[in-house]
């Protein structure tokens, strides 16, 4: 028996075409043809199909020629895109039809999702829409925040209602961050190439990077041998590697290194590895230990001066030590969690996702098939946003996180691990996990190749919609795959959270420009003060303060006066984060553009992340300017350590 439906169609095109133009009618009849006779107006449609039973079908022959056409009302098409009421989760209204709500599919989550979008068009607040709606639904979500955007969800969840006062935690990926708990990652449970591409060791650095090893193995075996787990700590690895450099003196042979290594170890640490040398299984492991500590110093012992600056700046960021936070102290259901990544070096933001997602990714297996270890009861949606900076392509580069987000995107929906990855450029995300994102949600992408690269990775994006993408305005989306009956395009609806992705009000910051040159004169004003009563020096130019400056920082006045320039420009604009001061060492330090920075004054030398060695670099300069000026190190500190200094080279 034969049943007539509704067949819904989306109008893609409409032309008109001129009668007179028409290459079938002959000359004859178009020359006596009225000139006020209208033209046809041909519309193209695509058959979008028709709803049976809660499904979506495509009909099998196209309608009869003169068959009807009517304007859907709203309703049909209401009802066409609507999912059941328990999984429907409303984030915006048809283009076409502003009236009609269009409400997601909660289960197409289960498929992954990829939010893809230029900067600018939207994609933060769409998946802000989105983590409000998963919300509701009582998820445990994790987003990896590598630009502190998502931060302020925090201060306005009370617009989502007094039972949403205490649904979001802040995990800070340093002590110095603003957040309510600190990520902890406990050494233990890292290999020595980990700790060496944390710690910011260049891969080149072989010599350093054996030290690191026979250090983090020596550390290892006393920890197990003498019940001491603190034994693993930054701190402890920096005593041992101090106990090394002290028993390498006159470059000593590898019997006499272990012998006056194990006195230093009995002195500072109060440890006797005589007491395992009559134990085979602990004799072997650390003549290795040992062996490897003393090949890496044995052309030259300052490599482990070298080795301890690197795991004092590790150790500024307070994350790596001898503990491991629990996961349930971070994921609660009904809860956000956001990782704050921002202003952190970016392997070292590369390794903590890799940490916590392997934990989660782990945690859920144990849970699923009743296996010993860390468990977590509830499936979790990760949302990672920039994601093409831990996911690229194996061809662009290699980082730890792109293997387990492979892995998640394989294998997560089994485990309840979901997937929610943004990006604006989907062209630099590894292939294979775009493709494994079988829902996307994509707005305005003009790039060719970032076009080539949605439509390789989406079954469901058709060649007319591929190319409505450029046209798209912010806030307007396509949706496709399991997350939606059929692809749509809609206007995302207001948000109720804030978040700090914002473009800046460019009027009200230029506004600004008169009270930062104020800021400028007060800058220089102070540093050149400070520098003239430090120097004993009197009346310094400009040209002549960055040479004092430099002379201060790094023993000559070899300055880089642009570099200087700029850093006095950031300080300036309040650019610069927060910088510290030990004075037992004269040691200034600080972060810059996510860049890390030591002056030592003691010596006269200084290291920065960025890899600069010729001169003081713009955040060598920041971060000095930024103590001298703000107090942090006074006038009578700095004459001491460049008295001290002077004494040391006459020396």
């Amino acid at each position: 028996m034969l049943t007539k439906v509704k067949v819904l169609a989306q109008i893609r095109k409409i032309a008109h075409r001129d009668i007179t133009t028409m290459s079938e009618a002959p000359w004859s009849v178009v020359k006596e043809i009225n000139n006020d006779i209208q033209g046809q107006i041909i519309a193209i449609a695509k058959v979008l199909g028709y709803k049976w039973n809660g499904k979506i079908y495509m009909p099998r022959h196209a309608p009869p020629i003169n068959t009807w056409v009517y304007l859907a009302p709203d309703e049909l098409v209401k009802e066409f895109y609507s999912v059941p009421e328990k999984q429907g989760i409303h984030v915006g209204y048809l283009i076409s039809r502003p009236r009609v709500p269009v409400y997601l599919n909660i289960k197409g989550i289960n498929r992954h999702i990829a939010i893809i979008a230029t900067t600018g068009s939207g994609k933060t607040w769409t998946s802000i829409v989105l983590i409000e709606e998963l919300l509701r639904k009582g998820a445990t979500i994790l987003v990896l925040d590598p630009h502190g955007e998502y931060v302020k969800i925090k201060d306005s969840i009370h617009r989502l209602g007094t039972e949403y006062l205490n649904s979001v935690t802040i995990v800070k990926g340093h002590k110095d961050q603003e957040g309510d708990i600190l990520y902890r990652v406990s050494i233990k449970n890292l290999s020595h190439e980990e700790l060496a591409a944390v710690a910011g060791i260049p891969s080149n650095a072989s010599r350093i990077r054996t030290v690191l090893h026979g250090v983090k193995s020596l550390a290892t075996i006393l920890a197990e041998a003498f019940n001491k787990p603190k034994m693993l700590s930054l701190k402890s690895l920096r005593i041992l590697t101090e106990s090394a450099i002290t028993a390498m003196e006159h470059k000593s042979s590898l019997r006499t290194f272990y012998t006056r290594l194990s006195h230093e170890l009995r002195l500072r640490l109060n440890l006797d590895l005589a007491n395992l040398e009559k134990n085979p299984g602990y004799a072997e492991r650390i003549m290795n230990a040992v062996r490897r500590i003393w090949l890496g110093l044995k052309r030259d012992a300052d490599i482990g001066f070298d080795l301890i600056r690197y795991l004092e700046n590790l150790a500024r960021i307070g994350v790596y030590g001898s503990k491991t936070i629990s996961l349930e102290e971070i994921l609660k259901p009904r809860h956000i969690t956001i990782f704050n990544l921002s202003g952190l070096r970016k392997e070292v933001q590369d390794h903590l996702a890799y940490n916590i997602l392997s934990r989660i990714f782990k945690a859920r297996v144990n849970f699923k098939r009743g296996l010993k270890g860390e468990k977590y009861p509830y499936p979790i949606v990760v949302i990672v946003e920039e994601a093409h900076r831990f996911a690229p392509p194996k061809s662009i580069e290699d980082t730890w996180s792109r293997e387990i987000l492979a892995k998640i995107a394989a294998e997560g929906r089994k485990f309840g691990v979901f997937l929610v990855v943004i990006t604006q450029r989907p062209s630099k995300i590894d292939p294979d996990i775009l493709s494994q994102c079988q829902s996307q949600i994509i707005s305005k992408i003009v790039n060719p190749r970032d076009q080539d690269a949605i439509r390789d990775a989406s079954e469901q994006l058709s060649q007319d919609l591929l190319e409505n993408l450029p046209g798209l305005n912010p806030g307007e989306i396509v949706v496709v795959g399991p997350l939606t009956p059929a692809p749509v395009m809609l206007r995302v609806r207001d948000r109720v959270l804030d978040y700090a992705g914002r473009d800046i009000d460019v009027v009200k910051e230029w506004s600004h420009y008169p009270e930062e040159l104020h800021n400028l004169d007060s800058i220089i004003t102070r540093l050149r003060t400070v520098l003239e009563l430090s120097l004993g020096v009197k009346a310094l130019n400009h040209v002549e303060l960055a040479k004092a400056t430099t002379q201060v920082i790094s023993m000559n006045n070899d300055a880089d006066y642009r570099a200087f320039k700029k850093a006095v420009e950031l300080v300036a604009n309040n650019s610069i984060g927060k910088v510290r001061y030990d004075e037992d060492v004269g040691l200034i330090s600080g972060e810059v553009n996510g860049e890390t920075v030591e002056i030592r004054l003691s010596d006269g030398t200084w290291k920065c992340s960025c890899g600069k060695l010729d001169k003081p670099c713009l955040h060598v300069y920041s971060v000095f300017i930024k103590a001298v000026t703000s107090k942090v190190i006074d006038v009578d500190q700095l004459k001491k350590w460049i008295k001290l200094r002077t004494l040391n080279m006459l020396l």
